[in-house]
């Protein structure tokens, strides 16, 4: 399920309406963000589960359901909801040092990673796909720190490059990666599950920048929904994932977006 999200972009959402433009635009999926209760200290849960259902029933693009760390009922919840995927999030009120096991999910769990290691040890725990980790406030757009894990992550590869066996054991450490996968990441530079960028990303430019650093796609922040024209906005940036790289196709889709 989670490969279909490659080369694309994934929207959060906090309703149907949302879910709507989103998919009629182009979006790969949706993600339904936390809610926010303000007389619990400002506490951040999973979605209600009546507004996970309303937009399951209004789109047919993959919805993906975020809970809590390490909250395993939450995961059960959202199970029982039928999402397509869950997005184990450490932005939302942690409920867990470590989060859930994910081999005992029915459907695909999504991890947050910062460096290779994190994602070596999430891949082992049954993560179908990986994005960058996310902990700060989704109202706050701060690209610099999605830039640097994904920076992080291509650096502890690339420092890996030319190893023996004995100095690749080393580096693992406890970590019980298979070595012959190992390698074959530090070869194509890529992991075995897609990996997504996320972090406030609202910007078609900010698409492109992440695209370039090995992202296979992104993660649009519920924000873009603030914009003056949030359809416009989320069709530009689904053009940046597809011409990240090519700034003469790319420049068609900043003007007004």
């Amino acid at each position: 399920m989670t490969n279909e999200f490659k080369g694309g972009l994934i929207v959060g959402v906090e309703n149907s309406d949302q879910a709507k433009v989103a998919e009629r635009v182009g979006a790969r999926g949706v993600v339904v963000v936390g809610t926010v209760n303000a007389a619990f200290a400002n506490m951040t849960t999973t979605a209600d589960p009546a507004v996970v259902r309303d937009i399951l029933g209004s789109v047919l693009v993959p919805v993906i359901g975020r809970i809590r760390l390490g909250h395993i009922i939450e995961a059960k919840v959202m199970e029982a909801c039928h999402v397509d995927s869950i997005d184990e999030h450490e932005g939302l009120t942690q409920a867990a040092d470590e989060g859930i096991e994910k081999f005992s999910s029915n459907i695909p769990i999504i991890a947050g990673v910062q460096n290779l290691k994190d994602s070596l040890k999430a891949i082992l725990q049954g993560a179908s796909m990986l994005r960058t980790h996310f902990k700060l406030k989704e109202d706050k757009p701060l690209i610099g720190e999605t830039v640097k894990v994904l920076t992080k992550i291509a650096d502890d590869i690339e420092g890996l490059n030319g190893k023996t066996d004995a100095e690749l054991t080393t580096y693992l450490g406890g970590i019980k990666y298979p070595l012959a996968g190992l390698k074959n990441i530090i070869k194509t530079k890529k992991f075995p599950v897609p990996l997504f960028a996320e972090g406030g990303i609202i910007l078609p430019t900010d698409v492109a920048m992440v695209m370039g650093l090995n992202a296979d796609g992104c993660i649009a922040s519920s924000l873009v929904f603030k914009v003056p024209d949030p359809k416009r906005r989320i069709h530009s940036m689904i053009k940046a994932v597809q011409y990240y790289n090519n700034p003469a196709k790319l420049i068609n889709y900043l003007e007004d977006s």
